[in-house]
């Protein structure tokens, strides 16, 4: 599941003021959903009681939904019938781009919000966020550096990042670049992405989570 994904779950368009590109007059927002519980079954997304996104599947995003800005109750309700598996309620900005994360395990899922953006372009850079969803990891220090740079004295991008916990937007040179997870204090690798490939001027959230057959991985997204 590790590099991009960028399958989305179907937008279903309901025709009240939540939904796909929705329009109402009032002040909206965009949040993103995430759903990176490796043992949730495939979900239907509601906001507020309203279904967003259907049949969302573990590693898969739904891309940026339009909804009414304000307090939004959020679940996760299994496709195939039952309780919510996360049930959250947050708040949504005007003209504001959230990412919600589903981590942690179907009897304890939890929702990461994520503010997108905001970051200065610069010509010939970009800027790169990274996420730890991944309770198998736990506790690690960052490292963002050029394709085929050894991270041996090298300063971590961030240190201690705890489970749940993001860093902030690195600027960072176009082009390929490596991410590698370590042991806090240590260069012994965690996990690496390989090579990855950012264009200037662009934000990318890096999310580490926990791998359905144990161990963890990871995903790019684009942010807005």
């Amino acid at each position: 599941m590790g590099g991009r994904v960028g399958l989305s779950a179907i937008c279903l368009f309901v025709g009240f003021s939540i939904g796909c590109g929705s329009s109402s007059g009032n002040s909206t927002g965009q949040v993103r959903f995430l759903q990176a519980s490796p043992n949730v079954p495939l979900v239907n997304v509601l906001v507020d009681g309203k279904s967003v996104s259907a049949n969302l599947g573990y590693g898969h995003n739904t891309g940026y939904v339009s909804m009414k800005s304000g307090s939004r109750r959020v679940e996760f309700m299994p496709a195939s019938g039952g309780a919510a598996v996360l049930d959250q309620t947050i708040a949504v900005g005007s003209s504001s781009n959230q990412t919600l994360v589903a981590t942690g395990s179907s009897s304890s899922a939890t929702g990461i919000v994520l503010a997108d953006g905001g970051t200065t372009a610069t010509t010939g850079d970009g800027y790169v966020r990274v996420v730890n969803a991944a309770s198998n990891m736990g506790i690690a220090d960052v490292y963002i550096v050029a394709a085929g740079i050894s991270i041996v004295g090298t300063k971590p991008a961030a240190s201690g990042l705890g489970l749940n916990q993001s860093s902030s937007y690195q600027l960072v040179v176009a082009g390929n670049f490596d991410v590698f997870f370590t042991t806090p204090g240590t260069t012994n690798v965690i996990l690496s992405t390989g090579p990855l490939s950012l264009t200037a001027s662009t934000n990318e959230t890096l999310v580490a989570y926990d791998d359905a057959s144990g161990g963890s991985t990871y995903q790019v997204l684009t942010d807005q």
